[in-house]
């Protein structure tokens, strides 16, 4: 299985720290479920800060991340603790769509940025835009 998806991800917006023990369990198919959900519980742990360009429980509705997907709906590749999500290949608007409908934990990889949905706790759910440069709205 290829896992340029996964490396890149981790490389590009993970702390580095972090990246050698959540690469292995992204790229190892006992582990991955756990690693994404583990992901998902620590993200503020894992994430380097400085590519996080939008965050917050209800970014799906912030205008300025709709002008982001609006301007890089490319087709994206969804890693989930959701089966129906889980290596699906969609455009960003669609795999945003999906992940807000999903109370599970969803990565969302694009070319250039990312978009993780942590898993839905206690009436509350962390979102985080997470680009290499910074977007010109």
């Amino acid at each position: 299985m290829d896992y340029s998806e996964e490396k890149h991800f981790v490389r590009s917006f993970i702390r580095k720290e972090r990246r050698d023990r959540l690469l292995y369990e992204l790229t190892t198919p006992d582990k991955r479920y756990d690693g994404v959900s583990r992901f998902c519980h620590q993200a503020e742990d894992f994430l380097d800060r400085s590519k996080i360009r939008l965050s917050g429980d209800d970014l799906e509705r912030n205008p300025d991340f709709r002008r982001f997907v609006i301007l890089h709906n490319e087709p994206c590749y969804i890693l989930s603790s959701d089966y129906a999500l889980n290596e699906k290949n969609v455009v960003l608007q669609d795999a945003v769509c999906q992940a807000a409908a999903s109370p599970e934990a969803v990565l969302i990889l694009g070319s250039t940025f990312a978009v993780v949905f942590t898993e839905a706790m206690k009436g509350s759910r962390g979102k985080y835009l997470l680009c290499e440069y910074r977007p010109a709205n």
